[in-house]
């Protein structure tokens, strides 16, 4: 259970990685870079971009938090895992738990919002496209590696 429950901290602060909450210049090219590979990928008219850039960005400040106190929670975890107790790594699963509700509770208020400014198949569009940013930032990490 304890070797399970170390791999799936491990996973959690490689997949989350942590950000500092400062824009760098290349954060604000990834994030232009995303804008338009969204605007494009839903082919959002000039008033649905209006609406929907503040709901989609304030969703991803409230995402981010959450993702940032998930690692937080997991890099404490590793490192003091040798000293806790199973009671105390418990309660670090509960916490874990909970961090993974609040971001499926984020995820359902803003679904319903974004419905209210989009026309659903572009809310699932966005969905797939989300996915599809992130595999194309991964290429791009992986051929500049080359």
């Amino acid at each position: 259970m304890r070797h399970l429950l170390k791999l799936l901290f491990l996973l959690t602060i490689i997949a989350v990685g942590h950000r500092a909450f400062s824009q760098t210049e290349t954060d604000k090219a990834l994030k232009a870079e995303k804008i338009a590979f969204l605007t494009k990928k839903l082919e959002l008219t000039a008033d649905e971009a209006k609406v929907f850039w503040p709901i989609y960005d304030e969703y991803w400040e409230k995402k981010n938090k959450i993702l940032n106190e998930r690692y937080k929670l997991a890099n404490d975890f590793i490192q003091n895992i040798n000293n806790l107790s199973d009671k105390e790594i418990v309660d670090y699963t509960n916490r874990y738990v909970e961090s993974q509700k609040r971001e499926a509770d984020l995820i359902a208020e803003y679904n319903k919002r974004l419905l209210l400014v989009l026309p659903p198949k572009k809310v699932m569009l966005l969905y797939q496209s989300n996915y599809e940013f992130k595999n194309y930032l991964l290429q791009k990490v992986q051929e500049s590696k080359k």
